[in-house]
């Protein structure tokens, strides 16, 4: 029973006056990325029946009807994903929609209708509620294997794994998070992911989320090169198991009843169980204590205070130190497919002689290009991939264009290129660590994209600049440069202002990841426009190939350099460019 009743929605109420006034509509849609089925129900007021609460008023709750939809549309409830949460794969809304008190069953017709209104346009969420999904569910996980995994890629790339529990920020008990960390760093402000126990949290996690706890900005990390015997290849088998999973958790479950929190290390192949204390400030928390040092640890990059602003009370922004009051001249540099190989290399200040590329007359600022040794770009080779499927390690961006080009650009005073270049990379990276991925691209293709979008009633924009005019200008962008827009099927074709995505995969990554937020923006703005009820039949085979568009969308860029061409495809699969 969903409490949705088969009463065709008739026109759409609107409540309020003036700029207060709203649409009493809500919508739900559940959407197969396999298949392209999208199945959605509107609900206006008359066509659902409310159910009572023990507290004696009205509801409807959520849940029946995204069962029911995702029934409709093939979807296996355990990969239902919500946009907003796209890591947490079965995460299904628990609430519903709250009657005003003034309703009951009993009352005219016209007064309950009346109070539906109300209800429908007061709620605090999202008139359209989209959820994604596939047709099978997964494989049940294999918890053991889940953590060796983790373990084994850690030791690959000479960071900590660390599994935290810590109060709960919602409700009573423990949030759990599993993550990466660079050895030394600071308790982050707040947790990344919310679990309720370890084998859930592991079941969340991957290396790409995992990966997410090297974004936490701690300037104070310490900065390490690494050892001969680090530097040198060692493949494991990424998926090793031998971990007690029962036994780590109720350590961590005493830790936590003892000080409020636990972490267990995995470093130097070991676990090593800490405490989480409160700390001064309310809502953080420091270590009871620091594990052994790491063994891949070499001597620490040398760091002095930055001669332009340390004594400064207020300095201006820096290029020495980049707000950090020190320099450093050295970083790591680490690149891995996340299935058994990963590639190290020290990148110290030698006697390395870089190239002078050309000196801007207007400026004075001269653009120098390094040898390959501090090319990112130059690793991509080495797994047999193009240098813009070098991506940051959690995968959603490739790395910037300087560091894959080994890019050095000096004001005018002229300096040490080589310098400066090892400067700024060990000022904008904690640890002055670099680490990043030969991404396979995980997630929806472009194809499974644009099904979904048209199938969604709406259109996908497809922006693409070619940067031909800057060969031989390696500070300026190069090859082509991508962004990828849900749009209004009416709505005049926007021009990206600069699209800045290097790869396509990424532009497409992006758009999904930040999916929500653009459904959102196409809800019509007018209260007297109905929402849109979008609905689609699943469809045998493949998504359509999307790979004529993208030929001839780049075709057209290259027929004007810098400038964008945009190609965007209709609900009907048909195009216009532009």
């Amino acid at each position: 029973m969903t409490g949705v009743n088969g009463v065709p929605a008739g026109s759409v109420r609107v409540v309020g006056f003036g700029s207060e006034r709203r649409r009493a509509q809500l919508v739900f849609t559940v959407a197969n990325l396999d298949t392209g089925a999208v199945v959605s129900t509107s609900l206006v007021p008359g066509t659902f029946t409310p159910l009572p609460t023990p507290g004696g008023t009205w509801w409807l709750p959520y849940a029946p009807i995204v069962t029911d939809l995702a029934a409709r549309a093939g979807v296996a409830a355990a990969t239902l994903r919500d946009p907003d949460f796209p890591d947490e794969p079965g995460r299904q809304p628990s609430s519903g929609l709250m009657l005003p008190i003034q309703w009951q069953p009993g009352i005219p017709e016209r007064d309950r209708h009346k109070w539906e209104a109300v209800a429908l346009a007061d709620r605090r969420s999202t008139p359209w509620l989209v959820l994604l999904g596939r047709a099978t569910e997964p494989p049940a996980p294999d918890h053991p294997r889940l953590l060796g995994r983790l373990c084994a890629l850690a030791d690959q790339l000479h960071v900590d794994l660390v599994i935290e529990a810590r109060p709960s920020s919602t409700k009573g008990g423990l949030s759990w998070d599993i993550r990466f960390e660079l050895a030394g760093g600071k308790v982050p402000d707040y947790a990344h992911r919310w679990a309720t126990d370890l084998p859930t949290a592991l079941a969340r996690i991957s290396p790409q989320l995992a990966a997410s706890g090297l974004a936490v900005a701690d300037r104070d990390t310490p900065a390490h090169y690494l050892t001969d015997d680090a530097l040198t290849p060692h493949p494991t088998p990424v998926g090793l198991g031998g971990h007690d999973l029962d036994q780590l958790e109720r350590r961590m479950l005493a830790d936590a009843e003892q000080h409020g929190g636990a972490q267990a290390i995995w470093r130097n192949r070991h676990w090593w169980h800490n405490s989480l204390r409160p700390a001064e400030t309310d809502g953080r928390f420091v270590r009871g204590g620091e594990p052994p040092a790491p063994k891949h640890w070499a001597e620490a990059i040398p760091t002095h205070p930055c001669t332009r602003c340390t004594q400064a009370v207020d300095p201006p922004y820096c290029l020495d130190c980049y707000g950090t009051r020190r320099v450093r001249r050295g970083a790591v540099v680490t690149v891995t497919d996340l299935r058994g190989r990963t590639v190290h290399r020290n990148w110290r200040p030698d006697d390395a002689t870089p190239t002078l590329v050309h000196t801007d007359r207007q400026s004075g600022t001269s653009v120098w290009q390094l040898p390959e040794h501090y090319q990112i770009g130059a690793f991509a080779a080495e797994f047999g991939v193009p240098p813009i499927d070098l991506t940051d390690l959690d995968g959603e961006h490739v790395v910037d264009q300087h560091l894959r080009l080994g890019v050095s650009q000096l004001a005018p005073g002229g300096g040490d290129p080589v310098g400066a270049y090892l400067g700024e990379i060990a000022a904008t990276h904690d640890g002055a660590r670099i680490l990043a991925r030969t991404n396979d691209w995980p997630g929806p293709t472009l194809d499974e994209v644009a099904r979904l979008v048209t199938g969604l009633g709406l259109a996908l924009d497809i922006t693409v600049v070619d940067h031909r005019d800057s060969i031989g200008r390696p500070e300026l962008m190069q090859g082509h440069t991508w962004s990828v827009q849900v749009a209004e099927p009416a709505s005049p074709p926007p021009v990206d202002p600069f699209p800045t995505c290097a790869a396509l995969p990424e532009a497409v990554a992006l758009c999904y990841r930040y999916l929500y937020g653009a459904l959102r923006a196409t809800i019509p703005t007018d209260p007297e426009q109905p929402m849109s009820v979008p609905q689609r039949p699943a469809s045998a085979g493949p998504a359509p190939d999307t790979t004529s568009f993208i030929t001839e969308v780049r075709r057209l860029a290259a027929t004007h350099p810098g400038t964008p061409a945009t190609i965007r495809i209709q609900t009907d699969d048909t195009h216009t460019t532009t």
